[in-house]
C-alpha cells in the first residue's frame, strides 16, 4: 500500500475521513500528515506534529484506520513511516493498543517517566486527555533510542 505525505489541498478530505470515522482530528501546529487511499479513498491516516519549534519531539496522533480495512497491518505501515521521518515520536494511545505500539518500536512509558521524559506542553495535554480517557497511556518511540531531550 502507498503511503501519500499530505498537502494543503488534501486538508479538507482529511478533515471528511477523520469526521466519517467519529474522530474528532485536529492540526496542531506544524504538521505532517500521511495516509492511505484505495479506490481514491483514504482508508487509513496519521498525523505528527511539532507542536513548539524549540522542542524536538514530535506528537503522533490521529492514527486512524477505516473499520472495514482494519487488522490488515495497515496502522504499523503507518507508524513505521511516521517513525522513520520524526524522532522522537511520543503519542497517548488507549491501553488496549499496547501491543500495536509496542511491536512497532514504540515503548510504554510508567507513570513516574513521565515527567522526566515528556516534555511539558506534551505533558500538559496528556493530564488534559487522561481526565477524560482514564486508559490512556504514553507511548515513546525507541526506533533511534532516544529517550530524553
Amino acid at each position: 500500500m502507498k503511503i501519500t505525505k499530505a498537502e494543503k489541498s488534501d486538508k479538507k478530505a482529511l478533515l471528511h475521513f477523520y469526521k466519517a470515522q467519529h474522530y474528532s482530528a485536529s492540526f496542531l501546529g506544524h504538521d505532517q500528515c500521511y495516509f492511505v487511499k484505495k479506490n481514491n479513498t483514504i482508508i487509513a491516516a496519521v498525523m505528527v506534529s511539532k507542536i513548539a519549534e524549540q522542542f524536538r519531539h514530535y506528537f503522533l496522533h490521529a492514527l486512524v484506520v477505516d473499520e472495514k480495512f482494519q487488522h490488515q497491518g495497515i496502522a504499523s505501515l503507518l507508524l513505521n513511516h511516521a517513525n522513520k521521518r520524526h524522532q522522537p515520536l511520543i503519542c497517548f494511545a488507549n491501553n488496549s493498543l499496547e501491543t500495536l505500539y509496542t511491536h512497532n518500536d514504540f515503548e510504554k512509558l510508567s507513570v513516574l517517566e513521565y515527567e522526566t521524559v515528556i516534555p511539558q506542553h506534551l505533558l500538559l495535554r496528556f493530564i488534559g486527555y487522561k481526565n477524560k480517557q482514564s486508559q490512556l497511556q504514553v507511548f515513546i518511540s525507541t526506533f533511534d533510542n532516544v529517550k530524553t531531550e
